[in-house]
């Protein structure tokens, strides 16, 4: 099988983690493209045997950026038509949208995925993916509620992303009082819920570590940096971090389904979060996680006291998030992937 996937760029962020992982699976069985809009180097591992093709980018004002739209669809148009692939997968919204019309009457096979939630889109793009959707051949999505909301897209599928590192749970015995914050720090993110949370928190002996880099990377390092809080910025061996952390936070104000929350539970690290659709897939309340009542820094402070304060329960939602790694293994995402596939060219 001939494999075509399409993304903006290959650079750190959970998306392109994702891409990597699945196209890199899928090249051991099959001929695999990635077909992207910058001339970056990959940040995330890319088998050899993939074949990387970097389309021009175009910047400027307002009519350069339209030209740079049309020259994408018909550049996508026309490696479509050469590459004569058996599918494509077309990896977040933009390049969905850009996907769909370079394949207006081609009879290329398209799988289109979603990575946040639905609840983010503004009218104009509620519009556009109503008008465009439908012509995909397969869609996957992060979580219940946007398979439900997708219910105009034919062979639509739950998968959720897959863990990136070992699985084996031998590496998690020399665990430190530390609290972990994974992500990009933008607003959405609720990088400054959860630092804000912590002038409720009594932190005893633990420190913090921020690892991530964003638009509020300097604001928040400037406001909030201490001898416990260090902002460490874009980390390529997260492992190392999850295997020492205790607790992890995820405070995002929304967000479809945190990665940082699915690699937690492969490295036994107790999960605090906020009430966002993916927060709610992934954790049982006060099972194999904790989930703040709202958004507020104080209501997330009363969860992150809890496992703070208490040994036996942040053992215990640390034990049942490792119990539960099953379903995020490489080997069960890529089925659920080659189902989908099989679904679509059908």
């Amino acid at each position: 099988m001939r494999v075509g996937f399409v993304i903006t760029t290959l650079g750190f962020g959970g998306a392109e983690r994702v891409l990597s992982l699945i196209a890199n699976r899928l090249s051991c069985e099959h001929s695999v493209d990635i077909i992207k809009f910058d001339n970056q180097k990959p940040f995330y591992e890319i088998e050899k045997s993939i074949k990387i093709i970097n389309l021009p980018a175009l910047n400027g004002g307002f009519l350069v950026n339209l030209k740079k739209r049309f020259s994408k669809i018909f550049a996508l148009r026309k490696i479509f038509k050469s590459s004569k692939y058996d599918i494509i997968i077309s990896f977040m919204d933009s390049t969905n949208l850009l996907c769909l019309m370079a394949n207006l009457g081609s009879k290329q096979r398209l799988i289109i995925t979603e990575h946040s939630h639905h609840s983010l889109l503004s009218w104009k793009w509620k519009i556009a993916k109503r008008l465009l959707y439908p012509l995909c051949d397969g869609l996957s999505v992060l979580s219940r509620s946007d398979y439900q909301y997708y219910s105009y897209v034919k062979n639509r599928s739950v998968i959720y992303n897959p863990f990136f590192g070992d699985i084996d749970g031998k590496s998690q015995d020399r665990k430190e009082n530390l609290i972990l914050f994974v992500g990009r720090l933008e607003n959405i993110k609720g990088c400054d819920i959860f630092l804000n949370s912590l002038k409720y928190c009594n932190l005893g002996n633990y420190a913090v570590e921020i690892c991530g880099d964003g638009g509020e990377f300097k604001r928040l390092k400037d406001e909030f940096s201490s001898d416990k809080i260090k902002f460490l910025g874009r980390i390529s061996d997260i492992q190392s971090h999850y295997k020492r952390a205790k607790i992890i936070v995820s405070s995002s104000r929304n967000e479809g389904l945190g990665n940082a929350l699915i690699e937690a539970c492969f490295y036994k690290v107790a999960r605090v979060a906020t009430p966002t659709i993916g927060a709610c897939e992934l954790i049982c309340d006060g099972e194999d996680g904790l989930i703040s009542d709202d958004f507020s820094p104080k209501s997330l402070a009363k969860k992150l006291n809890l496992v703070i304060n208490d040994e036996n329960l942040r053992d215990k939602l640390a034990k049942n998030g490792f119990n539960s790694r099953a379903k995020f293994g490489l080997e069960n995402i890529y089925q659920d992937w080659l189902n989908l596939i099989n679904k679509a060219i059908k």
